[in-house]
């Protein structure tokens, strides 16, 4: 599917999260420590910013919250990914689903006409 103008908004709120091109949510990490996550808004690129600095522990399971109303954004049908929508020109929703396992890179968009999915992990499954 080829993406033109679409913005990325937390499932809770309906606040736009996209900040300069980039995604911003809260984290918490396994031992308690909290910051927050700048991600790239291109499917298949797992760069990001966190705030403070970081080490993320392999497979670490991190929770993601929206920055606005700090709701905690995971999907209920699958609780290890974070959950955004995502709005194609204004005028469409769609669900993206991503891990929250650090260092595991598989990100799902679900449309009407099936899942698509990124990442070198993606293969897997959900």
């Amino acid at each position: 599917m080829k993406l033109e103008k679409y913005k990325f908004y937390c499932p809770k709120c309906d606040q736009e999260l996209d900040i300069a091109g980039q995604i911003h949510l809260k984290t918490e990490r396994e031992n308690g420590d909290k910051g927050d996550m700048y991600l790239n808004t291109s499917f298949g690129t797992y760069s990001y910013k966190h705030v403070p600095d970081v080490v993320f522990q392999k497979s670490e399971l991190v929770k993601f919250s929206c920055p606005k109303c700090l709701e905690t954004i995971h999907s209920k049908a699958h609780p290890n990914y974070a959950l955004l929508t995502m709005r194609v020109e204004n005028k469409f929703d769609f669900e993206i689903l991503f891990s929250r396992q650090a260092g595991i890179h598989k990100t799902y968009i679900v449309t009407e006409d099936g899942v698509e999915s990124y990442g070198e992990h993606a293969s897997t499954g959900l």
